[in-house]
């Protein structure tokens, strides 16, 4: 048995050392679980209630502050009106808990791409997207952009919440404003540089100096490892 998100317990996928939780017939999604898809025509989101995805109608609980339409977490309300979430254990740290009471940048264990040597998340089946995981595209015609809301991007029409500050047009980022009217963002880790942290503490152009390393090492390997069949071979 494994505990769920929701704190109760679920039973383990039936696969040898997987600990997913189970969702068909014994296993979890990566090996081989069918989920519900939505009811409505062309639509491949997974249904939640009454056999379609939230964009077709299924009902989910609201926060319960007027006017407000986020999804409520804990206690009837959301995020921004008072739900508490769990924050990082680690000193200083203000980041969400994760996972065994500290963040992902102090130790929580994601789920790790299956391919060897790989560090990066894995987004689907097993994978990281370098390694073959797809991610939805933008429906617009001739558009190869990620899709954001709605099945599109940002350019052909994704909607995001913008800054509450009266005549601002900013998209907000934390608490309702944008970073011009208060909200708190994550620095790049690297010391010197104060550019937004875009993902695992890093900025964009620290986070491709880091992968860029990552390849070298996973090359490196890949190299040793042929060496060393090929030098196995030559001894039979």
């Amino acid at each position: 048995m494994v505990i769920g998100r929701d704190g109760r317990s679920r039973k383990k996928c039936s696969t040898e050392g997987c600990t997913n939780v189970v969702v068909k017939g014994g296993v979890c999604i990566r090996h081989g679980a069918q989920p519900k898809k939505c009811s409505s025509e062309g639509c491949t989101n997974h249904a939640q209630n009454g056999g379609v995805c939230i964009r077709h109608g299924a009902k989910v609980k609201r926060c319960s502050i007027q006017e407000c339409k986020n999804m409520a977490v804990k206690g009837g309300v959301c995020t921004r009106h008072g739900a508490k979430k769990k924050i990082c254990s680690s000193e200083g740290c203000a980041n969400q808990a994760k996972k065994g009471g500290v963040c992902k940048r102090h130790g929580a264990s994601g789920k790790l791409c299956s391919w060897k040597g790989c560090t990066n998340q894995a987004q689907a089946a097993g994978v990281c997207i370098r390694h073959g995981a797809k991610k939805k595209r933008c429906s617009a015609e001739g558009c190869s952009t990620g899709a954001i809301n709605g099945g599109v991007c940002c350019r052909h029409g994704a909607k995001f919440k913008r800054c509450r500050s009266e005549g601002c047009k900013n998209l907000a980022k934390c608490g309702g404003v944008c970073i011009r009217h208060g909200a708190k963002v994550k620095r790049c880790s690297s010391e010197g540089c104060t550019s937004l942290a875009r993902k695992g503490g890093m900025c964009r152009r620290h986070r491709s100096d880091d992968s860029a390393i990552k390849d070298v090492l996973i090359k490196s390997s890949m190299l040793e490892d042929k060496n060393l069949q090929l030098g196995l071979r030559s001894g039979k």
